[in-house]
């Protein structure tokens, strides 16, 4: 009986371990920032006119924008309170948003913006600047990961 009970709390223990140390769904955070806080980051600052965080948000190579990367955001005032966000995942360094906000720019005009957030050696940032090409296609593939960060709210 001894051992029996024994081999109950080895059995008990084992599965315990294996079931604490499985992966986690969420995506790697690099200096505190996850993919997910990319879009908002990218909206606040695209409100704002804040060519230098929208530059270091972007993967692209933004030169051609010919930004004035040392001026002030013209708009800071502006920033995005209310808004939805979708997510889906491609793989553990790509995953897709839609991003739906009350724009404060357009007295709350109900906007909306896609998002291909790739993993980079510094850090998660969207591809490129503008939309997705072919989003909508490459989502509705992805249909078995989509998960609703995010509702849209007047908070």
């Amino acid at each position: 009986m001894k051992r029996l009970l024994t081999l109950l709390v080895l059995a008990a223990i084992t599965i315990l371990v294996i079931a604490c140390s499985g992966r986690s769904d969420e995506p790697e955070k690099i200096n505190g920032v996850g993919p997910a806080d990319i879009p908002v980051k990218y909206v606040d600052a695209q409100l704002k006119q804040d060519y230098k965080a929208l530059t270091d948000l972007i993967a692209a190579d933004m030169d051609f924008m010919n930004w004035d990367l040392n001026s002030p955001p013209k708009h800071p005032e502006y920033e995005v309170t209310s808004y939805s966000l979708t997510q889906w995942k491609l793989d553990d360094n790509t995953y897709y948003y839609l991003m739906e906000y009350l724009n404060p720019a357009k007295a709350d005009q109900l906007d909306s913006e896609n998002f291909k957030i790739e993993k980079t050696d510094e850090g998660w940032k969207k591809d490129s600047y503008g939309e997705t090409p072919g989003f909508e296609e490459i989502v509705s593939r992805l249909e078995e990961t989509k998960t609703v960060l995010k509702e849209l709210s007047s908070e």
